[in-house]
């Protein structure tokens, strides 16, 4: 009974890490942790918003965070180009269009209207997400020209 006893508090202890670590990350890249202060900053920008939906226990959504928006070249596309925002499907606050089925999702809004420009589901490469960031990125600059 005892072993049982400490593997649920190491489960407890490592869910919560898991959750903070997903949050410090987030404002480590410099994104936005609420929608609202997310889409005053897009629309003073004029920048798309990059939307991350994750959840606590996704290991998909860690292994994107990780592998693919840690990246210093990931990142810096990120900056120049979107607003960032990383929230939390389950506990965070959004608009209810943008809830994902599965995650991760990446939902790219057109910040004057708040329309989708594109859906990203689940994980992708960094060749692959780079593609996605690169080809939202000009979509959205010659449609607002």
């Amino acid at each position: 009974m005892f072993v049982f006893k400490n593997i649920f508090i190491l489960l407890i202890f490592l869910n919560s890490f898991i959750f903070a670590s997903s949050a410090e990350l987030y404002q480590q890249l410099g994104y936005s942790t609420t929608y609202n202060e997310a889409l005053l900053k897009a629309k003073k920008t004029n920048k798309p918003m990059m939307l991350v939906l994750s959840t606590k226990t996704c290991p998909w959504c860690r292994k994107l965070e990780n592998q693919v928006l840690r990246r210093d070249n990931i990142n810096k596309i990120v900056q120049m180009n979107f607003v960032g925002i990383g929230l939390d499907r389950d506990d965070d606050v959004y608009p209810k269009e943008f809830i994902p089925e599965v995650v991760p999702t990446v939902v790219f809004i057109d910040p004057h209207n708040q329309n989708v420009l594109f859906k990203s589901y689940g994980y992708k490469s960094k060749k692959d997400f780079i593609k996605i960031l690169t080809q939202i990125n000009k979509n959205y600059k010659k449609a607002t020209k």
